[in-house]
């Protein structure tokens, strides 16, 4: 394989095609948060302090374990701990020891050989078995002897199930058949926003649909530096590796997976609040002496050191968007309060329906509203996460 950076890549193989895929997104190892609401904590204990939650599916960057804690990266924070009862590995990487290491289609020696790799390469696992791992590739039907592979968070993948293989002997004039079981493969969004959808395998190529964080899309064909794939919206088109997270499994039902809310929503929320009943003032971004709605908004997350796009409609192109049922503190909402298509008016939501704005009315100043009222619920049109 050659020089270790370029080992940092995937196995994958995709609709038929047996190559050897790179996504930089992945780290030494990753894995995925099985219930909802788990909480990520500053150390190894449940007396340390809670700094965020996550929910079910969440999928977290590893650094190591424990005793029974898996240490993480969580809202850029590589401090930060989940208890291993709430976080499945899902894929961790592994250096061959040996030359000329055989990587096979199934669990057994009979298997066909793929490929040969060598001392120093390092390759993403996603499962073992009765002395085999499972590695990312070739729809997961490849496997190699776990007696060339080492890595400290091997021990901690799930046990899976071998590829079915008919290798019982022939009769005459009968062909030996393969079967497997494939799963399918589907890809994330794992840059902020703004992920170029592409007509070709190049940054040259015409640019056809912008992702945002978070969004899936379907894998039609995996190559090195490059994903040929197929959007919600149905545009076909290529996208760089380095900006997505690569899966396998059932595809979820939503068209996105939302970021975990950020711990410091509600350090924002209670900044946001020092300024209720300052004055609304067309195009102001001063917190003390006068605001518009977006310029309040921009001000108080500047203060957290996320910048924002200045006017409420650009804003929309910050961060990655969320549905109202998983709105949480900290969260933009964003409405269409002159009905033309538009937006026109931001605030910052603060939970329980609740949100803190600029208000143009009656009282022309920043005052909490409701979601729910008649004049929010109305003119309510998105929501963006941009604290992560």
């Amino acid at each position: 394989m050659g020089m270790r950076k370029v080992l940092t890549r995937v196995f994958l193989a995709v609709a038929g095609t047996s190559i050897l895929s790179t996504a930089t997104a992945f780290a030494a190892a990753s894995g995925s948060i099985n219930d909802d609401g788990v909480n990520i904590r500053s150390g190894a204990s449940t007396s340390s302090d809670v700094i965020g939650t996550a929910g079910k599916g969440t999928e977290l960057v590893l650094h190591g374990r424990d005793g029974d804690w898996y240490q993480v990266t969580f809202n850029g924070s590589n401090e930060a701990y989940v208890s291993a009862d709430y976080l499945d590995v899902t894929r961790a990487e592994g250096t061959v020891e040996g030359s000329d290491v055989n990587v096979r289609t199934g669990s057994n020696t009979k298997s066909d050989i793929i490929k040969t790799v060598n001392d120093g390469d390092v390759i993403t696992v996603i499962g073992k078995l009765d002395g085999w791992y499972q590695l990312a590739y070739n729809n997961g039907n490849a496997y190699i002897s776990q007696d060339y592979l080492e890595g400290d968070m091997l021990t901690y993948l799930p046990v899976v199930s071998a590829t079915e293989e008919v290798v019982e002997e022939q009769q005459p004039n009968e062909e030996k058949t393969q079967t497997t079981t494939e799963e399918e493969t589907y890809g994330v969004v794992i840059a902020d926003s703004n992920l170029r959808v592409r007509s070709s395998a190049s940054t040259n190529g015409e640019i056809l649909e912008n992702l945002d964080g978070g969004e899936i899309f379907d894998v039609l064909e995996a190559g090195t530096d490059w994903l040929k794939i197929q959007t919600a919206k149905g545009t076909t088109g290529y996208v760089s590796t380095e900006y997505v997270s690569l899966r396998k499994g059932e595809k979820p039902a939503s068209n996105r997976i939302a970021p975990a809310p950020s711990s410091e929503g509600l350090q924002v929320i209670e900044y946001a609040q020092r300024f209720l009943g300052t004055p609304y003032v067309w195009a102001g971004t001063d917190l003390e002496n006068g605001v518009d709605c977006s310029g309040y908004v921009y001000a108080v997350m500047q203060h957290f050191g996320v910048s924002l796009n200045r006017s409420s409609a650009a804003m929309t192109a910050n961060g990655v968007e969320i549905d109202k049922e998983e709105l949480a503190a900290g969260d933009l909402v964003f409405f269409d309060s002159d009905k033309n298509g538009s937006i026109s008016h931001v605030g910052i939501y603060m939970g329980d329906n609740k949100y803190i704005h600029a208000s143009s009315g009656k009282a022309a100043s920043v005052i909490v509203s409701d979601l729910t009222d008649s004049y929010s619920a109305g003119t309510y049109v998105t929501a963006r996460r941009v604290l992560v």
